[in-house]
């Protein structure tokens, strides 16, 4: 006895609209063919390229990358030069980090911004700050409130008060960043406003934002991340 699927018919029509479709675009003119895949095509093909292109690159920072990471830090929505390193290379000379044996960086050009017209390359970064941060590599995400929101709706920062030594607490008191959970209720202070930071001024960073600075909640290598917030703060 042959059992009634009621979801073959529906197969059937969507292979024969399918069939019907590719047919009459067979012969037709170059532009309808563009047209016809920017509608049902472009979208799905766009999301693909950019899902392979953070897989790509996580995979040769995986392979290239030395075999620990001692920094790492995300700048978001920033206005200072993105290929300028001289703020690491400080850095790494402020903890005296052995960059042979440690990997360190800074990536400033990550952007998030929902209503982009270009979403597809704030897709990538997001996609990439996500793998980053669950391997425990990024240590600090630094961004304006926009940004800053989003990573701290997915519960990615620490408790400031739990994070920072108690000389530190006393100084950034009057500069915590609270953010309200939308299903517990619960404000914490995940934040430290850093526009005040004489290196991001020096650097030409957030000139025209504010800057909130917090610190991953699984970093790898928090002591760093600490060191970094003191860095900010020397002339």
């Amino acid at each position: 006895m042959e059992v009634y699927n009621k979801n073959r018919d529906q197969n059937h029509s969507i292979h024969d609209e399918i069939r019907e479709q590719n047919a009459k675009l067979k012969d037709a003119p170059l532009k309808e063919k563009l047209a016809h895949f920017k509608e049902y095509y472009l979208k799905t093909t766009l999301v693909v390229i950019a899902a392979l292109i953070v897989i790509v690159c996580i995979g040769y920072s995986m392979i290239t990358a030395p075999d620990d990471t001692g920094f790492a830090a995300y700048f978001f929505n920033h206005v200072g030069d993105s290929s300028d390193t001289t703020m690491l290379d400080e850095f790494v000379e402020y903890i005296d980090l052995d960059t042979k044996e440690h990997d360190a960086y800074i990536d400033a050009a990550m952007h998030y911004n929902p209503d982009a017209q270009n979403y597809e390359s704030v897709y990538v970064g997001i996609e990439k700050s996500w793998a980053v941060m669950s391997s425990g590599e990024l240590d600090i995400i630094v961004g304006d409130q926009m940004a800053f929101d989003y990573f701290a709706k997915g519960g990615s920062f620490a408790d400031i008060t739990t994070i920072l030594p108690e000389d530190l607490l006393d100084r950034f008191q009057d500069k915590l960043y609270y953010y309200t959970d939308e299903e517990t209720g619960e404000t914490l202070p995940v934040g430290i406003y850093v526009s005040d930071s004489p290196q991001l001024k020096e650097h030409s960073y957030y000139l025209d934002k504010e800057p909130i600075l917090g610190f991953v909640v699984n970093s790898n290598s928090m002591d760093n991340a600490i060191s970094f917030l003191r860095f900010l703060y020397t002339e």
